[in-house]
């Protein structure tokens, strides 16, 4: 099937207004559009649970596919497995995840099963030709040399510069995880390094943070409003 276009959105990471400034922009049809969600829908925001909510509608939609982010994937390891590896999850944004997590459950027994299954079905990734040209969608990147059948979770949801410095794969690759002024400083927009590599990740829980969309057919991004414009267009529309 020919999509109109193949949209992208990067880390999320609960921040809901963000995220409403951003999706009203792009305007997005499941009929005639293809949208991969990232990963890292939650910590670090305030609206944790909006946001993850929001995620598990929004892939229920035709041509919509939610991967799994490294956050994702230690809140499930703290409830599932509850060795001290997983106690890494509190410290790194959990705390206030689970403080909402806990509320939603208070008000709905069966929530915490529900989140649960959820993110233990997201993919790691998802590969597809676009126009002729060859895309994989993960949270981190790849580990550089090893086959995509044959990447660890490690590398799907945690690598960094090793993936950055050393990728010379055929496949464009698009992916979050880390923030583009973590490399580039200042640098609050999506970035496309010289080796097939578009970073996506642009700081949605900083405070000049946004976050990002790419449309990887047409090279259009939309971007969440700053949030004194956030601010007023809620007045406005109350």
């Amino acid at each position: 099937m020919e999509y109109r276009r193949v949209l992208a959105i990067g880390d999320i990471h609960g921040h809901f207004n963000r995220l409403l400034s951003l999706f009203r922009k792009i305007e997005f049809d499941s009929s005639k559009d293809f949208l991969i969600l990232l990963g890292d829908y939650i910590d670090r925001g305030d609206e944790n649970m909006r946001c993850l909510r929001w995620a598990m509608e929004m892939n229920e939609k035709p041509n919509v596919v939610a991967l799994r982010g490294n956050h994702e994937q230690m809140m499930l390891y703290f409830y599932l497995l509850g060795t001290t590896e997983s106690k890494i999850w509190l410290p790194n944004g959990g705390n206030a995840t689970k403080r909402e997590l806990d509320a939603w459950c208070a008000r709905e027994p069966d929530a915490l099963k529900k989140v649960l299954k959820f993110v233990a079905t997201l993919p790691y990734y998802h590969k597809m030709t676009i126009v002729g040209r060859e895309y994989i969608f993960c949270h981190a990147g790849l580990k550089p040399g090893v086959p995509l059948e044959e990447q660890e979770e490690e590398s799907l949801l945690w690598i960094r510069e090793k993936f950055y410095n050393d990728y010379y794969g055929d496949a464009e690759v698009v992916v979050g995880h880390t923030p583009t002024p973590y490399i580039f400083p200042e640098k609050y927009y999506p970035i496309r390094l010289d080796n097939k590599i578009t970073l996506l990740d642009t700081g949605s829980f900083l405070p000049k943070g946004r976050i990002s969309c790419i449309d990887v057919i047409s090279g259009k991004i939309w971007q969440s409003d700053p949030d004194n414009e956030i601010s007023l267009w809620w007045r406005e529309h109350r």
